[in-house]
């Protein structure tokens, strides 16, 4: 019989930890850690890794001392401190979520930002002399990273993207990596797939997007990722994969162990 729990599941399943933290505070179970892991999620999905970070601080000893805890921890902290490697593959993550979500306006917005961001990265990397690299130097903003190419190499788009994309064609054409992952990036179906982003409403428009459009455009939207996958490798950029797939199959793991536990409370709503 379908009950409560497994709608449980079935939020945690699709990345809605919000949801499901709800439904279990809703049933009275506010205090257990798992409620404590997916209020963190909550947050971390939305990139709020501080907030995210100090909700584990409320995990009892015992789960504290878990392995995935520790490894999310660490994880936390690499986020906040913008190590690359970390927060772009969170930002591939996040793309993962709207597409298993079927929000594909979002998937097409997170897909700009991703671009941008590679393109930033290769431009600052190639900039700033550096051993250690943080998403958090100054020189990450796009409005410094434009003062440099106005000043330094006489490029005065306002277009990030495509001023990157002069500079890299222009004065990077030595680093074969960089110019694969710009061929990658300024592909004729990314483009195509950025200006539905640009018409829609997270863009200049108010066009709707199906999953039709994006399979007219691209293909499978899964493709995608693989392409920025590729780019990640040829930058030489670990990829963390399957880190809320991972946590999920432990959230769902402890979900089914409370729903047998002989002594939970009676009179909750889960039944």
């Amino acid at each position: 019989m379908f009950n409560e729990f497994s709608a449980v599941e079935a939020l945690i399943s699709r990345y809605d930890y919000g949801g499901a933290m709800e439904l279990m505070e809703d049933a009275g179970f506010e205090n257990y850690d798992l409620v404590v892991v997916l209020d963190s999620c909550r947050y971390a999905i939305n990139f709020d890794f501080k907030s995210a970070m100090k909700k584990l601080y409320l995990l009892s000893d015992e789960y504290k001392e878990k392995k995935e805890m520790k490894e999310l921890k660490k994880n936390l902290e690499d986020l906040i401190h913008g190590k690359p490697d970390v927060i772009l593959s969170e930002l591939l993550e996040n793309i993962k979520f709207q597409i298993v979500n079927e929000e594909y306006i979002d998937f097409l917005g997170r897909v700009y930002r991703f671009k941008e961001a590679l393109f930033k990265y290769m431009f600052v990397k190639k900039n700033l002399n550096k051993n250690k690299f943080s998403f958090h130097v100054p020189m990450m903003s796009k409005r410094n990273i434009l003062k440099v190419l106005r000043k330094k190499y006489k490029i005065y788009n306002s277009n990030l993207v495509y001023s990157i994309s002069n500079y890299l064609n222009k004065y990077a054409k030595e680093d074969y990596k960089f110019m694969e992952v710009e061929k990658i990036l300024n592909s004729e179906r990314m483009n195509q797939l950025i200006e539905l982003r640009n018409d829609s409403i997270v863009g200049h428009g108010f066009v709707g997007v199906s999953i039709d459009d994006i399979y007219k455009t691209y293909g499978n939207p899964y493709q995608v990722l693989d392409d920025f996958e590729i780019c990640l490798k040829k930058l030489e950029i670990d990829i963390i994969k399957y880190k809320y797939s991972d946590l999920n199959k432990l959230l769902i793991e402890e979900l089914r162990y409370i729903s047998v536990k002989p002594y939970v409370k009676s009179g909750f709503p889960f039944e």
